[in-house]
């Protein structure tokens, strides 16, 4: 700490919000230091532009739901040079803060500029004076307000990136702990230990460990001897709100990029399977190790959508599957058996009759790598097949209802729903293929200097010709890139980092898919 503070002495180096801060508050002089150094911009996504996250965080829940709020908040987002997936951080800005701002302002006298500070004494004033500076007060104090919106930014990015989100280290011990205490987890911003970079817990310079008392500091415990000269890391995402051990809780990749900016890419497994040849990655999906739990709790999840399903189940029972299947039930015997298929209700009747069912099941469904199908997705392809009858019987008494792989094991029916996910995942998986070509890209020098690093990483072997590059596609093809590009010299370059964190989330949102494939497939050849 006394390092720092020497470090930061230099008045070049000092902010005007530091140094306002120090001569109206002596005894803020910590905290002026502490603002200083403070960076001078945030890799955050907001920071990113539309076409790398377009391109970068193509198919992946993360991007979607960027260029969705982007679409959302277009017409109400201001016409600047920012990204898109800054509109929707704006209009919050208009719609929650501006107006607390102009309370503030119309009722405290705060957010004014001096002229109108000076002149806020309007008791000599008749009415018609009184209305009138009022008015144009309004109009100046509207576009006073518009101009603190980049501050904002700044802060967001600031809290998002540096603050911290902890759970009590133990609440059973303490019998005494208000339920505000417990309950909250975050954000804090704790200064100088933010500074702090970040490393793994499992890397050999992984050092310390900070816990939340329930007496509301923050202790910060050294887990080891540290060398003099050593650099002091810590792990970001110890005692995230999200776990129940502190000492196993993790960020997926995706939740680090969202967070702090960065994905960690000595901690994305999903590279080495992929390098190594596998295209699915059952035998982490399969084991209830310790060791694999956390890593697979580590691995950002997959997203399918209800209107992505709903659209799976649509086009099957369209097509000529459906002949096929009671063909083949017809030839082999198995109506004689006993089992049955049906007429598949028409899309309107689905609507009429199953629309309240599938309106009590989530709009996005989170396909982790686990081994087992998700019962909200069985219950989802389900309702888009079972006969009007049937369905009657199982919402008789309820709105709702979940099924689980139990109801696969009827011929027709398992059939359907296990090829209508095979189709579902199938689309999912070409949502993340990119093809750029050079071309489009004439007035964006950044853009076009980037991928002519990445062509010569890539080898030509994702060039669909001389004047294109694609990425997104071939998984093989994808961990081979980032593998080198983790090894080259090009790593400080802000474009290859960006492209690095998203096609790392790309893969391994890809894995879950390929492997709830696998499974898929391997149940549909069981039937």
């Amino acid at each position: 700490m006394h390092t720092l503070y020497q470090l930061e002495k230099d008045p070049k180096r000092s902010s005007s919000v530091a140094e306002k801060a120090a001569q109206k508050h002596p005894s803020s002089v910590d905290s002026a230091h502490y603002i200083t150094s403070l960076p001078k911009q945030y890799d955050s996504l907001l920071n990113w532009t539309t076409w790398e996250i377009r391109s970068f965080l193509a198919g992946t829940a993360l991007g979607v739901n960027a260029l969705q709020t982007d679409v959302e908040t277009k017409d109400a987002a201001a016409e600047t040079s920012e990204s898109q997936h800054d509109d929707a951080l704006r209009l919050r800005y208009r719609t929650t803060v501006v107006p607390y701002l102009k309370y503030l302002q119309q009722n405290h006298g705060m957010f004014l500029s001096e002229e109108d500070s000076s002149n806020n004494n309007s008791s000599s004033m008749n009415s018609n004076e009184r209305e009138t500076k009022r008015q144009k007060r309004t109009e100046k104090q509207d576009v006073n307000l518009e101009e603190l919106y980049p501050l904002f930014r700044e802060g967001c990015m600031c809290i998002s990136s540096r603050a911290f989100h902890m759970q009590l280290h133990d609440t059973k011990k303490e019998t005494n702990v208000d339920n505000s205490v417990t309950n909250y987890h975050g954000p804090y911003l704790l200064p100088y230990i933010d500074l702090l970079n970040h490393s793994p817990q499992t890397s050999p310079k992984h050092v310390t460990t900070l816990r939340r008392d329930t007496d509301g500091s923050f202790v910060m415990i050294a887990e080891r001897n540290i060398a003099i000269g050593e650099e002091i890391c810590h792990s970001y995402d110890v005692g995230s709100p999200t776990s129940q051990n502190e000492s196993n809780s993790s960020f997926t990749s995706a939740q680090t990029l969202q967070t702090y900016g960065f994905v960690d890419l000595e901690q994305t497994p999903i590279i080495d399977f992929f390098l190594e040849g596998k295209n699915n990655c059952m035998d982490i999906a399969s084991s209830s190790t310790d060791a694999v739990l956390t890593l697979r709790s580590s691995i950002t999840p997959a997203v399918l959508t209800k209107s992505e399903v709903c659209k799976s189940c649509e086009e099957l029972s369209q097509s000529a599957y459906i002949t096929e299947l009671r063909n083949l039930m017809q030839q082999s015997g198995m109506l004689e058996e006993g089992w049955e298929y049906w007429d598949l209700p028409s899309l309107s009747r689905r609507d009429r009759t199953r629309g309240d069912a599938l309106k009590n099941l989530s709009d996005e469904l989170l396909i982790s790598l686990d081994a087992s199908l998700p019962d909200e997705l069985i219950t989802m392809c389900c309702l888009n097949f079972l006969p009007d009858q049937t369905l009657d019987e199982l919402l008789q008494d309820e709105d709702s209802v979940l099924l689980n792989a139990e109801v696969l094991e009827d011929f027709f029916l398992g059939k359907l729903v296990l090829q209508a996910i095979i189709n579902a995942v199938k689309a999912k998986l070409k949502s993340y293929k990119v093809q750029v070509n050079y071309s489009d890209l004439q007035e964006d020098a950044d853009a076009t200097a980037l991928l002519r690093v990445l062509n010569e990483v890539f080898e030509n072997e994702n060039c669909l010709d001389s004047s294109s590059l694609c990425w997104g596609e071939n998984v093989a093809s994808d961990a081979r890139a980032l593998s080198k590009l983790k090894s080259s010299n090009v790593r400080n370059n802000p474009g290859v980092d960006k492209f690095m964190y998203g096609v790392a989330v790309s893969l391994e949102e890809r894995a879950c898919l390929i492997e709830i494939r696998k499974k898929a497939c391997d149940m549909i050849d069981q039937i």
